[in-house]
């Protein structure tokens, strides 16, 4: 069954996560446990796109910093990003999951909320660390 915009909208709301509606079909999920991270959620039909920036890799880090966090962000996604992963938006770490709008259920936008928090709160102190010269 095809899913609507109206779907998603109930998705967001029914999530009890505090949400605000940035623009059309994107919205940004902001929860107190999260320390300031927020997830941004944009519809660019067909897909939905899950993001959260974790930090900023610093341009001076040194090369063998730079090679242990990339090791561990592939670590990451093997093992705990399996629909979505770990990438570099810029000089930011992002963690990302996108599905297809007309097959998402509540079930599995629940699951990309949950996927993406654990990001947020198992992984970004860990990920931090590494970005310490």
């Amino acid at each position: 069954m095809a899913r609507t915009l109206e779907d998603f909208e109930n998705y967001v709301i029914s999530s009890n996560i505090p949400s605000e509606q940035a623009g059309p079909g994107t919205w940004l999920l902001h929860d107190d446990a999260w320390g300031g991270a927020q997830i941004v959620v944009h519809i660019t039909e067909p897909l939905v796109i899950f993001r959260v920036k974790l930090a900023e890799v610093p341009a001076t880090l040194s090369d063998a910093k730079r090679a242990a966090l990339f090791q561990r962000l592939l670590q990451l996604n093997a093992s705990d990003m399996l629909q979505g992963a770990y990438a570099l938006e810029d000089q930011a770490i992002v963690a990302v999951e996108v599905m297809q709008l007309e097959n998402l259920d509540s079930n599995e936008f629940q699951a990309a909320i949950d996927s993406l928090s654990q990001a947020i709160t198992d992984h970004r102190v860990e990920l931090l660390g590494l970005l310490k010269d």
